[in-house]
């Protein structure tokens, strides 16, 4: 877990980040291409025709489909909008996209 400390008003707010590990499985495809998988994000395969391309394509694919879930997932929450300005009782957050950190 990260751990981001924001100083807001004097008042100490902590937050914890997540953080999830995603498993890529590679394996050699009939063509020669080396096919990379993550089991974490059904669906989520590409390939290469070597193992470094492969791994490339495939954060490039892992990251498209994280991006695209929390787009529906935004979306979804933006129809529950809940006015934040002018409020002392709320508070608004802006998420930015996902970054994948190679483990």
């Amino acid at each position: 877990m990260f751990k981001k400390v924001f100083l807001i008003d004097k008042v100490n707010i902590q937050h914890e980040t997540p953080e999830a590990v995603l498993g890529v499985v590679f394996s050699q495809g009939e063509d020669g291409y080396i096919i990379a998988e993550c089991p974490q994000l059904p669906g989520c395969m590409s390939q290469g025709k070597t193992r470094d391309e492969a791994r490339k394509n495939i954060v490039d694919a892992m990251e498209a489909v994280i991006t695209v879930r929390l787009a529906h997932l935004l979306a979804e929450a933006a129809s529950r909008r809940v006015k934040c300005v002018g409020s002392p009782e709320k508070e608004c957050f802006r998420v930015k996209g996902p970054e994948l950190v190679s483990v």
